[in-house]
């Protein structure tokens, strides 16, 4: 696979924090050191080794087009990446043994799919994605060219293994099982924690849940629709979530069979649990059965279409092997940056 700058950028932006490890070391001569009292401009502005090129300054560090040569080589030139290539090239060639491709469009929905899950859904959270963004020095168009050239390797990748994958039967049944052998509901849940001896604060909760009711019933999004009180501390907070259940997985909660009883769109509640606090539960969707034999085709494709794991992608790799033989003439290491190749670079 590809280096491992998406991934990287991912955790920046995720964590909306600086990147974990600087874009490029700064240069620290003996003309860096902290220096007391008042000097002129002159004194304070470091000056680039003799053949180097000052591309920021930053405060009285600088950066030169040497360093930023050398992080590349570090990062992009070595054993990993050339493990990653050899690895998409025997996929590629698999592939086209097997008469397997990706297309453009299939290609194109990867891309803003990913997209989405880095940047976010609402123009609110582009917008501040996009502004972590801009201080790694990055754009928008930066993060769709590094995903476009990571999305064509995996897809194709994953079409491989799944050409490879050899699913029982019993594993189709299994996923029938959990999905349509008995009626689903899609329900959105907010828990109010609450022990049975906290008194008036159990009531003050009791009650919050019972306002939160009637903000879904408003139809308010999952997320928007609890608003704290004043003086409820974390460990009282409420837990949200949604996900399909059927009536089976409530057989330890009877109280919750309800839930297959209200209409789509309705919110039932609260339910109060022993021992713990109150449910509110919104049904969202609902699905009926389907036979075995009607829908078996597209749970096998489900399942070869699960992402490879790691084990997999090694199990197939080796019997690629045995077909396409690889030689490592050289294994790189990342050296320092010669004059020769700075000239060379600049020839291109």
């Amino acid at each position: 696979m590809r280096c491992s700058f998406l991934l990287t950028l991912v955790i920046t932006l995720s964590s909306g924090c600086e990147s974990p490890q600087r874009a490029m070391d700064t240069h620290r001569g003996s003309n860096s050191a902290p220096r007391s009292g008042i000097h002129s401009d002159q004194e304070n502005r470091l000056q680039a080794p003799a053949g180097q090129t000052i591309l920021a300054r930053i405060g009285r560090d600088i950066i030169t087009d040497r360093e930023l040569k050398q992080r590349i080589l570090e990062r992009y030139y070595g054993p990993r990446a050339l493990n990653g290539l050899v690895r998409e090239s025997l996929f590629s060639a698999e592939a086209e043994r097997l008469g397997l491709g990706i297309d453009s469009e299939e290609i194109a929905a990867q891309v803003e799919q990913e997209m989405t899950r880095i940047l976010g859904e609402t123009f609110q959270e582009r917008q501040r994605a996009l502004a972590r963004l801009e201080l790694q020095g990055l754009i928008e168009s930066d993060l769709r060219r590094e995903i476009s050239l990571e999305v064509g390797p995996a897809l194709l990748i994953q079409a491989v293994v799944s050409h490879h994958r050899e699913i029982d039967e019993e594993e189709i049944l299994d996923l029938w099982r959990v999905t349509w052998k008995e009626p689903r509901r899609l329900v959105e849940h907010i828990a109010f924690p609450a022990s049975s001896d906290e008194g008036q604060l159990r009531t003050r909760i009791e009650q919050w849940a019972k306002n939160t009711r009637e903000v879904l019933v408003s139809g308010t999004p999952l997320e928007e629709a609890v608003e704290t009180p004043v003086g409820i501390g974390p460990a009282h907070m409420p837990r949200i979530g949604s996900g399909w259940i059927r009536e089976s997985e409530l057989a330890g909660n009877p109280a919750f069979f309800e839930v297959f009883q209200v209409a789509v769109g309705d919110v039932l509640g609260p339910v109060q649990e022993a021992n713990y606090g109150w449910h509110l539960f919104r049904v969202v969707e609902t699905r009926a059965t389907r036979a075995y034999s009607e829908v078996r085709a597209q749970l096998l494709q489900q399942l070869l279409d699960e992402p490879a794991t790691d084990e997999e992608l090694l199990t197939v790799e080796r019997l690629i092997r045995r077909r396409i033989s690889v030689s490592i003439e050289v294994v790189p290491e990342p050296t320092e940056v010669t004059e020769d190749w700075d000239r060379s670079e600049g020839e291109r």
